[in-house]
């Protein structure tokens, strides 16, 4: 194959691969925006009715209320993490593609800003997770500043609330009430950010490197 066909067909790919990236971050951005409005909009309601109810109705409300949105968060927080190993699949991709441009023409080496090479760590330094260069767990760092980060966070929190409303019926307290919503919300958050830093190295685990860094 001649070196023009060669790049148009890499060229073609490399668009392929930016558009499906785009795709992703408009996918997972949206739908974590439809979560949030979700929540809000219930908020407000529940606002609304505190107004007319004994606080005995309105815990239960929120209780049956935030379940739902649990759930709904629970759905909208895997398919953030499906979307984040799509990115990062595709970002691979375009380093690569990025490698084989500079064989082709090594003089267009040098030009080059981002990663040309697909190991994990060039990878990562792609998606700026290697900027926090005092940070001890840097793949985890990066994952909670994610969109899927962001949802499992509101997903604690929404947790820690029906706990409480739940600790409320039972006649907890208010301070106890807010002591174990406040332990969920933490242990929730914390358990699935494990969880889907785990689901995110075994979706990118399969591929495999054929660019290191130290490969010139």
């Amino acid at each position: 194959m001649d070196k023009a066909s060669a790049l148009t067909i890499l060229t073609t790919e490399h668009y392929t691969l930016q558009m499906v990236r785009t795709a992703n971050i408009t996918d997972a951005t949206g739908r974590a925006g439809h979560l949030l409005s979700t929540i809000s909009a219930s908020m407000i309601a529940l606002g609304f009715v505190a107004q007319v109810v004994p606080v005995e109705v309105l815990l239960t409300l929120v209780l049956v209320v935030f379940s739902g949105l649990f759930l709904i968060g629970l759905a909208t927080l895997f398919r953030a993490v499906e979307l984040v190993i799509e990115d990062v699949q595709a970002g691979l991709g375009i380093n690569r593609i990025r490698h084989v441009y500079g064989d082709l023409e090594p003089s267009t080496k040098d030009v080059f800003v981002r990663q040309m090479h697909d190991e994990p760590a060039a990878v990562e330094a792609d998606a700026g997770q290697t900027g926090w260069r005092k940070a001890r767990r840097p793949r985890l760092l990066g994952t909670a500043l994610t969109v899927a980060g962001l949802v499992n966070l509101v997903n604690g929190l929404v947790a820690g609330a029906v706990a409480g409303a739940a600790a409320g019926l039972l006649h907890a307290g208010l301070t106890w009430s807010i002591v174990i919503g406040s332990v969920v919300a933490v242990v929730v958050v914390a358990a699935f950010g494990v969880a889907i830093a785990r689901i995110g190295r075994r979706g990118v685990a399969p591929i495999g490197t054929r660019y290191p860094r130290n490969q010139q």
